[in-house]
């Protein structure tokens, strides 16, 4: 007898309005728990060698002694031509050779935050996500691994280390808080401590990174010694890692560009302004001084005509002294 499809996991949402479930079926389903509807449904793999992918059978292989598609060709050397087992069928000898392993999703189960749910099947870890900026792509992954041993590492300033971690978690997040908390004096070291491999996949994170940053000098010391180190060794750099490093550059030139002609324009200008206020400063400090000349001579003549005509009437009076 074939073993049924069921579902043998399931997982509700933190809100309780929705419910995953998967099991012995290349499908993973959300229903609405209120409505009882199901909403969406996922395939998980299009792997055609796996037992239970066929639903329907091919009218093309149908004939009146039944479905040739269940006929192994063998040559006659081999045994000749061999049945094949019914998909889910759990008798017979399971060393055969035409034995295919069944579809399975063993575990689903939601995030905290209702975005993203995760399923275990028999193709691996596949993870479903709402935010298109969540992409889990781990690289030589183990169990060790985790973001929280990576902070761990940071605070231990193993820098060379932790930016390893990151790059096996392949998270862009963690990745850019490593890079930016690694010593500017100290990037040298960790890029030399790199393997080729490593070394690349940070040359990769650091050519999409440097168009957004605002730390220029950081990352352009970056680029620089990974480059250097990368370009003495063959078939390691890809041309498509190169284009973009090359690109996000040259748009960093031309928006820097930009941004100093402005500057220097407005720097222009200002210092223009400067100095035509400088200038009628000046000339108003001079017209305060000449003003202030004309207001001494005014008082100084004052006072000499007053002494003149204090010595002409002191001569009348002598002469009519002499008179009398």
């Amino acid at each position: 007898m074939g073993s049924p499809k069921a579902f043998t996991s399931i997982c509700y949402s933190a809100d309780g309005e929705c419910i995953l479930a998967g099991g012995k079926s290349k499908y993973v389903c959300i229903y609405n728990v209120r409505e009882a509807i199901l909403l969406k449904k996922f395939q998980i793999t299009q792997n055609r060698s796996l037992d239970g992918m066929d639903e329907y059978m091919n009218r093309k292989n149908l004939t009146e002694f039944g479905n040739m598609a269940l006929i192994e060709q063998r040559e006659a050397l081999e045994g000749g031509n061999v049945a094949i087992r019914l998909p889910g069928v759990k008798r017979g000898d399971l060393s055969a050779r035409n034995l295919k392993p069944e579809v399975n999703v063993f575990s689903v189960r939601f995030s905290p935050t209702g975005q993203s749910w995760a399923a275990a099947s028999t193709e691996g870890l596949l993870m479903y996500s709402l935010n298109k900026g969540i992409v889990f792509d781990p690289y030589q992954l183990s169990v060790e691994i985790t973001p929280k041993a990576t902070r761990e590492l940071l605070k231990k300033q193993d820098y060379s280390a932790a930016l390893i971690m990151a790059l096996k978690l392949n998270e862009n997040g963690l990745i850019h808080e490593v890079i930016e908390k690694v010593p500017y004096c100290d990037v040298e070291l960790i890029i030399q401590s790199l393997s080729d491999e490593f070394a690349h996949r940070t040359l990769m994170f650091v050519s999409k990174i440097i168009a957004p940053s605002p730390h220029i000098e950081f990352y352009l010391k970056w680029s620089n010694l990974l480059l250097t180190k990368l370009g003495q060794q063959e078939n390691v750099l890809t041309q498509q890692t190169l284009v973009l490093l090359h690109q996000n550059l040259n748009r960093k030139y031309e928006a820097l560009n930009k941004i100093c002609d402005f500057n220097k324009y407005t720097i222009q200008v200002l210092k223009n302004m400067s100095l035509d206020k400088e200038k009628k400063d000046e000339r108003k400090r001079l017209d305060m001084a000449n003003d202030d000349g004309d207001e001494e001579v005014s008082d100084s003549e004052l006072m000499l005509m007053d002494g003149d005509r204090d010595q002409g009437n002191s001569d009348d009076d002598s002469d009519g002294d002499d008179v009398s």
